[in-house]
């Protein structure tokens, strides 16, 4: 049986989104994985800062990364 997850938001780091840039256009990401799939960066980092915000509002620690990479 799994153990629920006793930590709390203020025990563990940040949440991290990343907004990254994909070989179909740009991504948002938490911990590696796929979140949403965006058409150009500025829609993908309104979509992680909207992820923020709402997590913060929460009390939840959360950050945003934009990659500087543009391939």
């Amino acid at each position: 049986m799994v153990e629920p997850d006793t930590t709390s938001g203020r025990d563990r780091g940040p949440i991290t989104f990343e907004v990254v840039k994909e070989a179909y256009g740009w991504a948002v990401r938490r911990d590696h994985q796929m979140m949403t799939p965006c058409w150009c960066k500025a829609v993908a980092v309104d979509q992680a800062q909207r992820m923020v915000d709402v997590l913060r509002q929460h009390g939840e620690r959360a950050e945003m990364r934009v990659s500087d990479t543009e391939e």
